[in-house]
């Protein structure tokens, strides 16, 4: 066991020395040479609101012009001259009463930033920073889509190629069901997409190799969330690939037990909690200890808020009850925060889909295990919706994604939570026994 923990531990140490080096490499760009397309940018979100709609008024296709203008300005004042405290003691010019869109634009001519913002790794930067050489938001947000588009197109190539059909379609459908492409609205939004992509490539790879290969996987995952993210849909980047593993498992009939599967889920979300966690600790860590200030105290301060705050004068019970609702309506279409009719066809939606589904398609046996470790697994981003209720119903308008793992836990459970008759039913194994057959 302390190996274990050991070898769990080296695997957090290096992500989070691989990821801060390359951003301090980064910061080695000089400010001139990104300048241009910097100012380009600038000028670009002067003339947009702090949120505009590409959607009709659909809160699903807001493009996030505020954290963008933040992103940059962050970027942008990074000190390149101490790549050291400029990686960790992050700060942006607010723009004060005429706001952050123009704060970018004057950041650019010179004005010092006067707002801090070091509770995040803004660990986008890495790939930012250099493509502002070649190109300026509007290109980064294309390339950044197009990874997306291709990230997508390999996991689907790897599911088919292990004649995982369902698997492919599933992913297809539920990240259809959360208008992925609208991820190319705003920078902020695609890093968790890019990684999620990716670690569900890792976990089909490896997940061959054993339960131990996937927890490792999965606290390089919780910490590359935290350094990419800025808690979008943070939990997509560890249920999307375990979903997926699961699902393959159970086609090749090495699912093993529930049992099994909750010591799984368990192993590889307390990995991914605890780095994730963790990460962020290292980052008001490392700042206090380099800038001389208590780092902690605002970032815990916003947590709280985060936690246990009030959004809108609402009671907290209220809006604790709401915040689900909420990213529920906009996955739907809602065009506003809480859209009760949205909220009721999606539901009755669901309910009539999936349940013509099961009574037409799938007959006789039920598989109870398998519904029961993916509804487990489907309910996660609603727990989140709820431990982080102010957030989740304030900034609904990309919370709502992480129900994409929802979707494919809904789909799977439908799809596979029901067998043939006994008498044709290959008899289960337990992973063990499952493992020595491949």
């Amino acid at each position: 066991m302390p190996k274990k923990i050991l070898v769990h531990l080296g695997a957090f140490a290096a992500s989070i020395a691989v990821l801060w080096g390359a951003l301090m490499l980064t910061l080695l760009i000089p400010k001139e040479k990104i300048y241009d397309n910097m100012l380009k940018s600038a000028e670009g979100y002067g003339s947009l609101a702090a949120y505009s709609f590409e959607s009709g008024n659909r809160l699903n296709g807001i493009a996030d012009n505020y954290a963008d203008a933040i992103l940059l300005n962050i970027i942008l004042c990074m000190d390149g001259g101490d790549p050291l405290r400029g990686s960790l003691d992050t700060r942006y010019y607010s723009g004060g009463e005429m706001g952050v869109n123009w704060g970018l634009y004057a950041a650019v001519n010179g004005e010092l930033p006067d707002t801090d913002y070091s509770r995040y790794w803004h660990g986008s930067a890495i790939f930012i920073r250099p493509l502002l050489l070649f190109t300026d938001v509007n290109g980064i947000k294309a390339v950044g889509f197009g990874a997306v588009s291709v990230l997508t197109a390999a996991v689907c190539f790897l599911l088919i190629r292990r004649k995982q059909y369902f698997g492919a379609a599933a992913l297809i459908f539920s990240l259809l069901s959360v208008q992925f492409y609208n991820v190319r609205l705003s920078m902020e939004y695609i890093p968790m997409f890019i990684l999620s992509l990716a670690m569900c490539i890792c976990f089909i790879c490896f997940e061959k190799k054993g339960d131990m290969a996937l927890s490792i996987l999965s606290v390089i995952c919780g910490t590359a969330a935290a350094f990419f993210d800025f808690l979008t849909a943070e939990t997509l980047s560890i249920l999307l690939p375990l979903i997926l593993v699961m699902i393959i498992r159970k086609q090749e009939n090495r699912l093993g037990s529930l049992r099994e599967n909750i010591i799984l889920s368990a192993k590889c979300g307390g990995g991914w909690g605890a780095a994730y966690g963790g990460t962020f600790i290292m980052k008001w860590a490392l700042a206090s200890a380099v800038t001389g200030e208590n780092k902690f105290i605002s970032a815990l301060s916003s947590a709280e808020v985060r936690l246990s705050g009030e959004a809108e004068e609402l009671p907290f019970f209220k809006q604790l009850f709401l915040s689900p609702l909420a990213n529920l309506s906009t996955m739907f279409g809602g065009e506003s925060r809480v859209d009760g009719g949205r909220v009721a066809v999606c539901l009755l939606l669901t309910v009539l889909v999936f349940g013509g589904v099961y009574l037409i398609f799938r007959k006789k046996t039920h598989d109870r295990d398998f519904a029961v470790i993916m509804l487990i697994l489907g309910a996660v981003p609603y727990l989140r919706y709820l431990v982080l209720s102010n957030h989740s119903y304030l900034h609904e308008f990309f919370t709502y994604r992480a129900q994409a793992a929802a979707v494919l836990a809904l789909c799977a459970a439908v799809w596979f939570g029901t067998e043939l008759s006994d008498s044709k039913k290959p008899r289960k194994l337990s992973r063990k026994k499952a493992a020595r057959r491949i």
